[in-house]
């Protein structure tokens, strides 16, 4: 009984980490943000942005560590889908993957916000 306990819960899992790695795939398919232009979901962004982002990206977007985000024009591409991918599955050389930590409804509140300060 216990080993078909340990059998379901082990399945379960499997499948709850496979659904929720598909649901971001779909969302990264997307070609817009479900947010776009939501003044709510800008503020939102706002916040989770000054929590996760400000650190590397400085304050407002304009660049420290990491690259500016105030300009329209970005190394791995500039549509809301090369964004979503971008910040949820990192790039090599100091993006870090953020899909478990915001998920996917963060991170489209994120991108919002980038949007609202870029140029």
């Amino acid at each position: 009984m216990k080993r078909f306990l340990i059998i379901s819960i082990s399945f379960l899992w499997i499948l709850t980490v496979f659904f929720a790695n598909t649901s971001l795939s779909q969302q990264a398919s997307q070609k817009k943000n479900p947010y776009e232009g939501n003044a709510k979901a800008i503020k939102e962004g706002s916040e989770i942005f000054k929590k996760n982002c400000e650190g590397c990206h400085g304050v407002g977007g304009k660049g420290d560590i990491c690259p500016n985000l105030t300009d329209k024009e970005w190394r791995y591409g500039n549509s809301d889908a090369d964004l979503f991918l971008t910040i949820s599955k990192g790039r090599p050389g100091g993006m870090p993957n953020w899909e478990n930590t915001l998920g996917a409804d963060r991170i489209w509140k994120a991108i919002s916000y980038i949007r609202s300060i870029a140029k």
